[in-house]
């Protein structure tokens, strides 16, 4: 079984982090960057360019994949691809 890191929440383990969680890391990663030094700035580019991807990904799995399949059932490529939607 693979170890898991001191302190993470096994909840985060199998999902993507919200928008919202990955907001509250980078306020925080801000306040260590600000009071500990430029050495932590790399750790805050990472989850700013994380959740800059977040936001233009938009919402979470679930509702990214609805999108993907409504825009494919209105033009066809759902029916085509043999798939009917449970509704």
């Amino acid at each position: 079984m693979p170890r898991q890191q001191p302190g993470a929440s096994r909840r985060y383990l199998n999902r993507e982090p919200t928008i919202a969680e990955i907001e509250r890391e980078v306020l925080h990663m801000a306040y260590i960057v600000e009071t500990y030094g430029e050495q932590y700035a790399p750790i805050l580019d990472s989850l700013v360019v994380a959740l800059e991807e977040a936001r233009r990904r938009g919402g979470s799995p679930t509702e990214r994949a609805r999108r993907i399949l409504d825009e494919a059932e209105a033009d066809g490529r759902l029916a085509a691809a043999n798939i009917t939607r449970k509704r």
